[in-house]
C-alpha cells in the first residue's frame, strides 16, 4: 500500500510540471524591455506599464511601446514568448545645433 502512494505521488510530481510545459494552454507571463528603458506600454485589452515591465497574455495582442522624443512601434505579444525588447529610434535625430535658437550668453 505504502509502495502505491508513493508511486502515485511520484507519478503526479513527474506528470505535473511536463503537462505544463508541453501543453501550452495557459497564458504566458511576458517580459517586456525597451532601449531606451521607461517606455509605456499599452497592451490591448489590458492597460499598460512602464519598462522594463510584466505582461500577462493568454492569446497574442497587439501591444504600443512608446517614449517622448521617439517613434513609436507596435508589437505583438504572443504566449510562449517570455521576453521583448523593443530598441526605439530618435524621432527627429539632428547632428547639428541652430545658432540663431541659442539664447545670449
Amino acid at each position: 500500500m505504502k509502495i502505491a502512494i508513493t508511486a502515485a505521488c511520484l507519478a503526479a510530481v513527474i506528470a505535473g510540471p511536463g503537462c505544463k510545459t508541453f501543453g501550452g494552454g495557459g497564458p504566458t507571463i511576458v517580459q517586456v524591455n525597451s532601449d531606451p528603458a521607461g517606455a509605456l506600454v499599452r497592451v490591448e485589452g489590458f492597460g499598460e506599464c512602464e519598462t522594463p515591465c510584466t505582461v500577462e497574455v493568454d492569446k497574442p495582442r497587439r501591444a504600443q511601446v512608446a517614449k517622448a522624443g521617439y517613434n513609436p512601434k507596435q508589437i505583438m505579444l504572443e504566449p510562449g514568448k517570455r521576453k521583448v525588447t523593443v530598441t526605439l529610434e530618435l524621432s527627429a535625430p539632428t547632428t547639428g545645433v541652430d545658432e540663431t535658437e541659442l539664447p545670449e550668453l
